[in-house]
């Protein structure tokens, strides 16, 4: 893993994730980034700027909107793959 994309802080190890806001939950999903810029949209053949929504609808059906990078503990996301 690369330093850049986990940190410890208050004894807690961190990993940082892209966040995202899926239409018509209140709670956010959050994905480990796999580097600094968005996650890549295949169909638009680029990285997501922050706001941009994601051309396909997630598995639930619903669109996922980009909200950017933010630190989660990787207890938090450990289901995820992290």
């Amino acid at each position: 893993m690369k330093s850049c994309l986990s940190r410890v802080v208050d004894g807690v190890e961190q990993r940082l994730c892209w966040r995202f806001q899926v239409h018509g939950r209140s709670e956010a999903m959050y994905e480990p980034a796999s580097g600094p810029h968005g996650p890549f949209d295949r169909d638009r053949q680029r990285h997501l700027r922050l706001g941009e929504t994601f051309q396909r609808l997630d598995p639930s059906g619903s669109p996922r909107k980009y909200r950017g990078l933010f630190w989660q503990p990787r207890s938090a996301i450990a289901g995820l793959g992290a």
